[in-house]
């Protein structure tokens, strides 16, 4: 059976071997009594007998150094895949980046995989786990995983790496249109003013401030003091008001200059992108 628990964005996976290495030392632990009868209970024989004395290595090694879970955790950008032993020393460890996962899938074979290292698992031949494929390299999860179990870790996975592969195509265009808005401020003065007000019309939003009389329009944040404003909100609010028609406006300032003109020519030129668009359309 399979534990999961969720805290905060943090999801953790954990299929417990402890049962199943009981039962590997309940058969082995038989194999030596019946060793033993076989022996006439004459401990000397017994010890020197290489089967026994195999087995009997074997009890102790899996006692201490077996695997007595896996687990996965799964993180905002990636999982994390770890297997303890009974001594509660980490064996194995891998960290698997979300946008590296291309698919998921479950897997059972015989006498193939991992279930030729013993010690780490149990003495069947049966191997059933979840195959996590990446560009680089495919990782197993699970030694006896059932299917019902499989089917929920898959779930999650799967749910998990498409919402993060979602969020990071919206992240990767705002931030391309973050660097395309960044590059209009190093145009000269003419073209940069219509760049940024087709910017404007394109987002609907605006950031406004003011320096000395001069309010600063620009299509990114260029100033702590820059407020966002929504574009039709700024419209009714200074566009449309008469009071405004004469203040000066600063577009597009880059720290070395920007276009000058009053509001009533700023809502001039934007008409006109605006008109324009809807003549193309």
């Amino acid at each position: 059976m399979i534990e999961i628990t969720k805290e905060n964005d943090e999801i953790k996976i954990v299929i417990s071997y402890k049962k199943l290495i009981k039962v590997n030392q309940v058969c082995f632990l038989s194999f030596l009594i019946l060793i033993f009868i076989l022996f006439d209970f004459e401990f000397p024989a017994m010890i020197l007998n290489p089967v026994s004395a195999i087995l009997f290595i074997y009890l102790i090694l899996i006692s201490f150094f077996g695997i007595s879970y896996e687990k996965i955790t799964i993180k905002e950008n990636y999982i994390l895949l770890e297997a303890i032993r009974n001594n509660k020393r980490i064996c194995y460890s891998q960290k698997i980046f979300l946008d590296e996962i291309n698919k998921t899938y479950f897997k059972s074979s015989f006498l193939r995989g991992r279930s030729r290292d013993l010690l780490t698992y149990s003495i069947f031949p049966f191997d059933r786990y979840l195959k996590i494929e990446t560009n680089k390299k495919t990782y197993s999860f699970g030694k006896e995983i059932d299917y019902e179990d499989y089917l929920k870790i898959n779930k999650i996975l799967i749910e998990k790496v498409r919402e993060y592969k979602a969020e990071k195509i919206i992240l990767d265009k705002e931030r391309n249109r973050e660097e395309e808005l960044e590059a209009m401020y190093k145009l000269g003065v003419e073209e940069r003013y219509i760049e940024i007000l087709n910017a404007i019309i394109d987002e609907e939003k605006l950031f406004i401030s003011k320096k000395e009389e001069n309010f600063l329009i620009d299509a990114i944040n260029k100033s702590k003091d820059s407020q966002e404003r929504d574009f039709y909100v700024f419209y009714v609010d200074y566009l449309s008001k008469k009071e405004y028609e004469n203040k000066k406006v600063l577009v597009g300032y880059n720290g070395i200059d920007g276009k000058e003109v009053t509001m009533s020519k700023l809502k001039e030129d934007i008409n006109k992108l605006r008109d324009d668009r809807s003549t193309f359309k």
